[in-house]
């Protein structure tokens, strides 16, 4: 911000603009630097027309450290000009990261809404394909349940494998080593014969 351009909003201030105002006249600055030179210049709610309600109240924390960015970038000083245009940039960065944020969770709610419509269609084929009635429930392997969940899958094949049973790392589990595992608590214990001393 130039100095005729805070002279601007300093006497447009003075003589009773609101922020509004000030923006309306002036579409390049911000309501923070408006608010960072109302304050520096004391000219504070107090000595002004109050805010309409449609304006929101700033956080006079903000409005510091806006009207601090803008002394930046405008500073004499290099250091403190390449510091507030670093600031800046990661303020950008950061409203840019909030959007694609806000985009990816407004994808994520429609492909959930989408899958669920689709398993009820696909459940209505499936109920219409049958006439009108409920799909049979998948026959399970002879013995036992099916199993249910991948933990409950890897501790199958892990048993199987210390049974020197040949198990896949992944896809359908056999039923033959289901029927194992599912008769796994049945099984007598082998006792080897003794041969009597002769």
């Amino acid at each position: 911000m130039n100095d005729a351009t805070r002279a601007a909003i300093v006497d447009l201030l003075k003589n009773g603009a609101t922020p509004e105002d000030v923006l309306a006249q002036l579409p390049d600055v911000s309501v923070g630097e408006i608010a960072a030179i109302a304050e520096s210049e004391g000219l504070t709610r107090a000595h002004a027309k109050p805010v309409t309600a449609t304006t929101p109240d700033i956080d006079p924390q903000l409005a510091s450290a806006l009207g601090a960015l803008a002394w930046g970038e405008n500073s004499h000083t290099s250091r403190i000009r390449n510091l507030a245009v670093r600031t800046r940039a990661g303020l950008t960065e950061l409203r840019q990261l909030q959007r694609d944020a806000s985009a990816i969770e407004a994808a994520e709610r429609e492909v959930a809404e989408a899958t669920q419509k689709l398993t009820s269609a696909q459940a209505k084929l499936r109920r219409l394909k049958n006439g009108g009635k409920a799909a049979k429930p998948t026959a399970l392997p002879s013995g036992g349940q099916a199993p249910a969940d991948k933990r409950q899958r890897d501790e199958i094949r892990g048993w199987a494998r210390a049974q020197g049973m040949n198990v896949s790392q992944v896809g359908s589990i056999s039923k033959e080593v289901m029927d194992a595992w599912n008769n796994r608590n049945n099984k007598l214990p082998s006792v080897p014969v003794q041969r009597r001393a002769r």
